[in-house]
């Protein structure tokens, strides 16, 4: 059930989503006080956030019994180096008179790190996930 869950692109593609509509609201969608009870806690959200929709899309093209062990290492690649540049589009975004939000270097290097987390997380997934081969 996981593994038929897992194989389409629906799931990817809704985190993407979600994960650019959290990070690009405007700024006064926040209110006006910043509350923090956990010192850098936007840190680890950014973490989180890169961690699971890299996670979900390398799942997703491990799963693909269409392509072979090469293109999914390649995948793999692009999919990390997509999101890191990501990242650091999004801060300079988050940064514009349109959505008025703080540039931090520092949410890019996490959004990196979470990627990489996501990298290791969704080739750990898959290989528990998946089906052993018919023989």
């Amino acid at each position: 059930m996981l593994h038929s869950f897992f194989e389409r692109r629906t799931f990817p593609l809704v985190l993407l989503v979600f994960v650019h509509f959290l990070l690009l609201l405007p700024g006064g969608s926040f209110g006006k006080e910043k509350i923090e009870l956990i010192p850098h806690a936007d840190k680890l959200v950014h973490f989180g956030l890169y961690s699971l929709m890299v996670g979900s899309w390398i799942i997703f093209f491990n799963l693909k019994d269409d392509l072979n062990p090469h293109q999914k290492r390649t995948w793999n690649f692009i999919i990390v180096l997509l999101a890191i540049g990501d990242g650091i589009i999004v801060e300079f975004m988050q940064a514009s008179p349109l959505i008025h939000r703080d540039f931090d270097w520092m949410d890019a290097l996490a959004d990196g790190i979470g990627a990489l987390a996501g990298l290791i997380g969704g080739l750990w997934f898959t290989k528990k996930i998946k089906r052993p081969p018919f023989t």
